[in-house]
């Protein structure tokens, strides 16, 4: 899955819910990447202006009636997009720059990496001992993959929401293939307690935390991988 030397369209999916207070920051600098070809944001079950945001920069928008969570939409995303290396990245990003998309697409880019998981710089440097330490917590949405990849992926409730990042992390493990970890400096992420207040946020942390736990567990006793 590594040698695809003559690649060279890019697809950016953008799975985005409500977040029309925060994608115009991401689609400004995503279309100034030079290696992206092709944008799309997939307005996911959203009840304010997101998708009309997202339309002012002229890019593909994918508007869902209905959530069925996170995956669904990424999904939905790499089956609307014509590009042989996908990019996902969250549509709540803070300082992201047309670095930080350059260093998760060089990997994929080049031919010698199937998948590229970008790290947010933690405290301490923490982020970059996480693929040395447990590879399978790498859970960033900022990550590029061949399309060949994706598609291979198991779909089921496993990678619908919430998992759907550990599903690749398991499958890209078992099938031994190669993966990237570029940390990427000063990037952030607006908090869930942030955007939807404390107690929304907290619990819709938990349901993300509940769901990565469970991907996890089922995604060690799967044969189909």
């Amino acid at each position: 899955m590594t040698n695809h030397p003559k690649i060279q369209k890019v697809s950016l999916i953008i799975p985005a819910h409500n977040e029309a207070e925060n994608i115009s920051a991401v689609l400004s600098v995503a279309k100034k990447a030079k290696d992206v070809n092709e944008i799309i944001v997939i307005a996911d079950a959203c009840i304010d202006h997101t998708a009309s945001i997202a339309k002012t920069f002229k890019v593909r928008v994918i508007e869902r009636p209905k959530t069925q969570g996170k995956g669904s939409a990424m999904i939905a995303g790499v089956s609307a997009a014509s590009g042989d290396i996908i990019m996902f990245a969250d549509a709540d990003l803070e300082n992201l720059t047309t670095k930080h998309i350059t260093q998760v697409l060089k990997p994929i880019i080049s031919g010698k990496y199937t998948m590229s998981v970008g790290l947010r710089d933690r405290v301490f440097g923490l982020g970059a001992l996480i693929p040395k330490i447990y590879p399978m917590y790498a859970i960033g949405g900022e990550r590029a993959m061949t399309k060949d990849f994706f598609n291979s992926l198991p779909k089921d409730k496993n990678s619908l929401d919430f998992g759907i990042e550990t599903v690749m992390n398991y499958y890209a493990k078992k099938h031994n293939l190669k993966v990237s970890y570029p940390i990427l400096k000063n990037l952030h992420q607006v908090i869930k307690e942030k955007k939807y207040g404390f107690t929304q946020g907290f619990s819709d942390r938990l349901k993300l935390m509940r769901q990565v736990k469970r991907a996890r567990k089922n995604m060690k006793n799967k044969t189909y991988l």
